[in-house]
């Protein structure tokens, strides 16, 4: 594993450097897929850029409400860039908060929009996952199966890498559909929460740790499963009122 990577007399944090290239990859192809659907590629940075600085202040601050006697000993910390002090629920909320001010206020199509983030999210979140596995995060379950990987003198199911090969696969398949395929406004973002919650559903079972809720029920994998269904049904309305 590479948890920082050696430049010179600097260490940098592997995974903080993937998430920031994951951030401009996304933005790249976003905006790529922004021009072929008709819409100015700008908007798609600015959206990016205004989507990450409140998801940013907003992960923090939900970080500092959460571990509050740490922040209340060393208020330092509320300024650190560590990738560690950002609460992921929070910072979601908020750049997706921001995102639909954006929309809203240039008075953007939305369907056209999602369809055009929905590629570039796939392709950032690939990019994280890669990260992810060079710095030895998201570990999987401990497993004897042949494409298991020694990790910390270990072995286990390769997570992060299984999670990087399915998205990027997802994003072809992405992609060749929107190339392809006659698409009504929507269908692509759809095809990609389909997809995503899809593997999300059947990878969770082999992440070594899950949040669990009720009896034993993994969080994750219910959300997946409530993302697969309202997805899935969406597509079917569109279909049925295709003309």
């Amino acid at each position: 594993m590479f948890p920082t990577l050696p430049i010179g007399p600097l260490r940098l944090q592997t995974y903080g450097l993937a998430l920031l290239l994951a951030y401009l990859a996304g933005l790249w192809l976003a905006a790529r897929q922004a021009r072929r659907h008709g819409l100015d590629g700008d908007h798609i940075y600015n959206l990016g850029f205004y989507a990450l600085l409140v998801g940013m202040v907003a992960a923090r601050l939900g970080h500092a409400v959460a571990y509050f006697e740490v922040y209340r000993v060393d208020p330092r910390q509320l300024l650190s860039l560590s990738p560690g002090g950002l609460l992921l629920a929070p910072g979601l909320l908020g750049a997706a908060a921001m995102a639909a001010l954006y929309i809203r206020r240039h008075r953007l199509p939305l369907a056209t929009t999602l369809d055009a983030l929905a590629a570039g999210l796939l392709l950032a979140l690939a990019v994280a996952s890669l990260g992810a596995f060079l710095a030895g995060r998201e570990l999987g379950a401990v497993s004897e199966a042949p494409w298991a990987m020694a990790l910390f003198g270990v072995r286990r199911h390769p997570l992060a890498l299984m999670q990087m090969l399915a998205l990027l696969a997802l994003l072809g398949g992405v992609l060749w559909a929107d190339r392809r395929r006659a698409l009504r406004p929507g269908q692509l973002a759809l095809l990609a929460l389909f997809g995503y919650a899809a593997l999300r559903l059947f990878l969770e079972p082999l992440r070594a740790e899950s949040l669990l809720i009720g009896d034993g029920w993994r969080a994750v994998q219910l959300a997946a499963l409530a993302g697969v269904l309202l997805s899935g049904w969406l597509l079917g309305r569109l279909a049925e009122d295709k003309p």
